[in-house]
């Protein structure tokens, strides 16, 4: 089993245990899909990568991939990282992203590698950068997510 296949699996999993806690979540998100997201690296509960191919239905005027679509993609690695880490529902608090260069169809791809940076009781703190295939800098991100208490689910 590949990397992308195996992190769909552990979403579908935890879909299912938080599911027989009554809490209804939809993992994967169908945004996986759109987005076209690869995972293709994982250490489990500490790093998740995706590729993202460039897609001209979601570029800017100036043809550069659109940056709120660039954060929905490290969004997209986040979400799967945060639900591992936490093994529990957690909601964004905080997202920062730093473009540096302009993600175009000759970059092609991008790779996005998140890390969790910190995990308390309650604060999850991850951050994340996006490269070209070369290894150049396209954006850097980070991610404070909080780790949602029994008392807010409804138990």
């Amino acid at each position: 089993m590949g990397v992308h296949e195996a992190v769909q699996l552990h979403m579908a999993e935890l879909r299912q245990r938080f599911a027989a806690q009554g809490i209804v979540l939809r993992l994967p998100p169908p945004s996986v899909e759109v987005l076209g997201t690869r995972y293709v690296e994982m250490e489990y509960r500490k790093m998740l990568a995706a590729e993202f191919r460039y897609d001209e239905r979601f570029s800017n005027p100036l043809g550069t991939f659109q940056g709120g679509f660039l954060c929905a993609a490290f969004d997209e690695v986040y979400g799967p990282l945060t639900y591992m880490a936490a093994q529990r529902p957690v909601t964004t608090i905080e997202m920062s992203t730093t473009f540096l260069r302009p993600f175009t169809a000759r970059t092609g791809t991008v790779v996005i590698k998140a890390e969790v940076v910190s995990r308390g009781k309650t604060l999850l703190v991850r951050k994340a950068e996006a490269r070209s295939r070369e290894g150049k800098l396209i954006a850097t991100s980070t991610n404070h997510s909080l780790i949602v208490p029994d008392e807010s689910l409804g138990h």
